[in-house]
């Protein structure tokens, strides 16, 4: 038993952030140098005003707080020329570490000289640390509320000087590289030197010249582990038992039997059916992203093939992020292929039996992961309509090494984006419409309130419907009017028996209700959560708002844009942004307006976003690339400059 009295060691408090082994300590990376290493000499000040210099100084007085400033001291010092100067310090006076200097020590402080009345002051002291005055200084980032910053540098301090943990650290690189050489390595990744100098050079550099060329060599060797890990994740093995021998032919005689023509031509319905068609009859696990855009019809293109896997014995499972989509889908497989015996596995349908001897599709919310596990059944072909609603994890449930695997999305993920430049996903495009469509985007704020609601009367004037996307379903307060339930009373008294609510605390009798009968066009207006985001069909809506549209990412917006005019048309989509927001998030939403297609504007967002893991364990969809080193964080512009010289080469 543990004593509690025993202290912590930093490499124990290294734990709670799932670091267990000494090398590990060395692969997280400083944010940052500091150069100790120039002392500025006191007779040299007047020529460095307004420079930040390191200086040597002999502590003077004990620290005392300053008279008028609240959280600040003073502290009086002398520097080499016998000068006397009065530091102001900010910070708590009881815990500052001057006070662990005795008066008459010397000491090192970093500040920027200024001039005034031919009398030189030192302002913002920043006091250096004992250890690192003449060094290079790494500074780490820590994790808010669970490691302080100091413990990391501690713990790497005391790992970098143990020779036989760099050597291990180097080893276990070599090891995130599929055990390559380490010559290999480094040509892979276009630097010189070696590991551990790599290492020495992160972590106790002898110059700022090592420490930067040892920060641009670790950035570089990220890029190329990253790139490693999503082409050894894409790797597929060859397997018989992945193979579903649909033919063309088979595919092109369930589309002469649909009650209506798929578009033709490139990128079109048919050319994606066959397609996948042709991938599942291959002797690899499919991995491929159906890239299409709201309204293009990307159902019927993974439906067809999934009927004529289902009709050679193939199991097969659509899986849908929500109880709606789920019954509009399994409607339109059996309108289209009534023969064909389908199941739904949602919220509601338990204790409804499936009849697994008759392999029916399965057509399913999350709920599949628990009925399958107690069935012990898994997919041949595995459908994900609308990947960014479901995790890595919960994919890999359903899946195992022989499952063929179709993500469908208007929107892929930033992750799923590089892996198809990286890591040899295969895409399948589809962008041709059957109707033409016109949708006006805008991104407007309190100023426009006004027009844009003027703009929703005319609308529901002329006999079209409208939506309207709230943040919350119920106010934090009686008068909270960004709310799905209080928004719905007060349109109800404007608009008496035209308004829909619909949101996900609606019991699931409720929500199909409302659904139906706006998509019966008996309610003009529908206020709304989140709940109609994905692949809902309401024909006759024209206009969508999305009120406090700063709170959505990108794909969920282009997602409830993709609800307007789906039977071609002309639409008009509103961001509303009721009070003001960050630079950096009303560019994110301003995408909206730079364009209507969904690959586009994923690439639009990653470029803001970042890639995300791309390894095989990769969890994170989105975000700066997690790579080999902690702390070093990569985004799309960092690969540019290595695919150039690749290309080049």
């Amino acid at each position: 038993m543990s004593n509690d009295s025993e202290p912590i060691t930093p490499m124990a408090a290294m734990r709670k952030v799932g670091i267990t082994h000494a090398f590990e300590t060395l692969l997280w990376a400083p944010r940052k140098h500091v150069d100790y290493t120039c002392l500025c000499q006191a007779v040299a000040l007047p020529d460095m005003i307004d420079q930040r210099v390191m200086l040597e100084i002999i502590i003077g007085s004990e620290p005392f707080k300053h008279p008028t400033k609240k959280g600040a001291f003073h502290i009086w010092v002398v520097d080499g020329s016998g000068c006397e100067h009065r530091l102001t310090v900010f910070g708590d006076v009881r815990y500052t570490p001057w006070k662990q200097i005795p008066v008459g020590d010397r000491a090192c402080v970093v500040c920027k000289p200024s001039l005034y009345n031919d009398r030189i002051y030192l302002n913002g002291p920043e006091l250096v640390p004992a250890e690192w005055a003449h060094r290079v200084m790494p500074v780490y980032a820590g994790k808010a509320g669970v490691l302080a910053a100091a413990v990391v540098a501690k713990a790497v301090g005391e790992t970098i000087k143990d020779s036989a943990v760099v050597a291990e650290t180097c080893f276990a690189i070599r090891e995130a590289f599929s055990g390559m050489e380490e010559a290999d390595i480094l040509q892979l990744a276009g630097i010189k030197g070696n590991l551990a100098l790599l290492l020495y050079g992160l972590h106790n550099p002898r110059s700022m010249q090592m420490a930067e060329w040892a920060m641009t060599a670790a950035r570089k060797l990220a890029v190329a582990y990253v790139k490693h890990s999503a082409e050894q994740a894409s790797h597929r093995p060859l397997r018989m038992l992945t193979m579903i021998r649909t033919s063309e032919e088979d595919v092109r005689a369930l589309m002469a039997r649909l009650p209506f023509a798929p578009t033709i031509g490139e990128r079109s319905q048919e050319q994606a059916i066959v397609a996948i068609a042709r991938l599942l009859a291959e002797p690899y696990a499919m991995d491929a992203i159906l890239s299409a855009d709201v309204g293009v019809g990307k159902t019927l293109c993974y439906m067809v093939p999934s009927v004529a896997a289902q009709a050679k014995g193939a199991r097969v499972c659509i899986l849908v992020p929500n109880t709606i989509l789920a019954e509009q889908i399994a409607g339109e497989f059996r309108h289209c292929f009534p023969e064909s015996p389908v199941a739904l596995v949602t919220d509601a349908t338990k204790g409804v039996a499936i009849a697994w001897d008759h392999n029916p599709i399965i057509v399913a919310t999350t709920r599949i992961f628990s009925v399958a596990k107690r069935a012990k059944w898994h997919p041949n072909l595995l459908v994900i309509d609308e990947q960014q609603k479901m995790s890595v994890e919960q994919r890999e449930a359903l899946c195992t090494e022989d499952t063929n695997v179709l993500e469908a999305s208007a929107t892929p993920l930033p992750q799923t984006l590089a892996l198809l430049q990286y890591g040899g996903k295969d895409r399948i495009e589809v962008d041709k419409r059957h109707a033409q469509q016109t949708i006006h985007s805008y991104v407007v704020d309190q100023s426009h309130r006004q027009r844009m609601f003027a703009k929703l009367k005319k609308t529901v004037e002329a006999g079209y419907q409208v939506a309207v996307i709230y943040p919350r379903v119920e106010g934090k307060s009686d008068d909270d009017v960004k709310s799905v339930i209080t928004a719905g009373e007060r349109f109800e008294r404007l608009c008496p028996g035209q308004v829909i609510v619909l949101h996900g605390k609606l019991s699931t009798e409720a929500k199909l209700e409302a659904m139906q009968l706006a998509r019966e066009g008996q309610k003009k207006i529908v206020v709304a959560s989140s709940i109609i985001e994905i692949g809902i069909t309401i024909e006759n809506l024209r206009m969508l708002i999305v009120v406090e549209a700063d709170r959505y990412g990108v794909s969920t917006l282009h997602q409830f844009r993709g609800r307007l005019a789906r039977k071609g048309g002309e639409a008009w989509f509103f961001a509303y942004l009721p009070r003001e927001v960050e630079e950096e998030t009303l560019a994110r939403v301003k995408l909206l307006t730079r364009t209507t297609n969904g690959f586009e504007l994923a690439e639009l967002d990653m470029q803001q976003r970042g890639f995300g893991d791309l390894g095989r364990d990769g969890t994170a969809t989105s975000g700066k690339a997690r790579t080999l080193f902690r702390s070093i964080e990569l985004m799309p512009e960092d690969f540019e400059p290595a695919d150039a010289a690749r290309a080049a080469a």
